[in-house]
This record gives C-alpha cells, structure tokens and sequence, in this order.
C-alpha cells in the first residue's frame, strides 16, 4: 500500500515510466549530494463549517492543518539546519524546479499529497506515513523511517530521524 502511494504521488515527477526501485538505508552519496526538504502547502478548504458532524471534523482539519503550517514551516528551517548536508526547502508543487537545478535527492512522503484532509479515518485508526529519500536521477526510493499522522508537521522530529538513520548507515 506504502508503494501504491508512492507512485501515486511521483507520477508527475518520474521521468521514468517504471516503479522506482525500493531499498532500505541511506544513498552512499548523500554526503556528496543535495536534498530538498518539502515544507508543507496549504489546503483549499471544501468542507462547511456548519453541517454535518462528518464534515465540520473536516472542516476543522483542513483549517487546523493551513493554521499550523505557518509555524511549522518556519521550524522546518532552523531544524534543518541540524541536517549535516546540503539541502533546499521547497514546497510538493514546486520542488522539480530545485530538482533541474542539480538537487538529487527529495526527502518524500505521501503525506504531502494531503488526503488525510480529504475524508475521515476509520475510527481509531492511525495512520502512519513512511518517509523516502527518492533518488529523482535513478529512479530509487529508500526507505527510511515512519511517523503516525500526529506528528507530521513536527519537523524537529523529522530531521532528527534522518540524521539517526544517517548515523545508523555509517
């Protein structure tokens, strides 16, 4: 499923028409190479506020989520600066433009495509997202770590498991 939605977030962006190659780990290169770091877009709002209690709940996410990426954003850049290689901060619509310019890497996750926003969760369920270092040149998506939904705009927490994966693979 974690796969699925890879690709269904990459479409766009592949340029080529297979499904990357998935690995574990951290690319051997990546010291060498540039990451770019998605900060999160806001969303359009389509649920009413007044109406139903299935779409004020959404309703509230959405708003809460284009509430909270202000600050989250901002805490993106000082946490990268924790990250011990080159990198760019961007956003999910534009970061093809920072890769033509010589970037290799995007740290990805289909987080970024937004659908929690779109619809309720079963109940009690959590939803956990998984985060790739995509290899935009060869087509190659490492795996690297998860996070539950709750945590997504934490982007302290998220630096801090890139750089233990980083350590890990040394």
């Amino acid at each position: 499923m974690t796969k699925l939605l890879f690709l269904l977030l990459f479409t766009p962006f592949l340029c080529l028409s297979q499904e990357p190659t998935f690995q574990e780990g951290i690319p051997d290169d990546l010291d060498q190479e540039k990451i770019i770091f998605l900060q999160h877009e806001p969303v359009e709002v389509t649920a009413r506020e007044k109406s139903k209690k299935a779409e004020k709940y959404l309703y509230e996410r959405q708003t809460n989520h284009n509430r909270v990426i202000i600050e989250s954003n901002i805490k993106l850049k000082g946490a990268a600066l924790k990250y011990p290689y080159e990198y760019g901060i961007t956003g999910p619509s534009t970061y093809s433009k920072l890769a033509e310019a010589g970037y290799k890497y995007v740290l990805q996750s289909s987080v970024y495509k937004y659908d929690y926003l779109k619809g309720q969760p079963a109940e009690n369920e959590m939803i956990v997202y998984e985060y790739f270092i995509y290899d935009m040149e060869n087509n190659v998506a490492y795996e690297v770590f998860k996070i539950d939904e709750m945590k997504v705009y934490d982007f302290k927490l998220i630096i801090r498991k890139l750089n233990k994966a980083i350590k890990r693979a040394q």
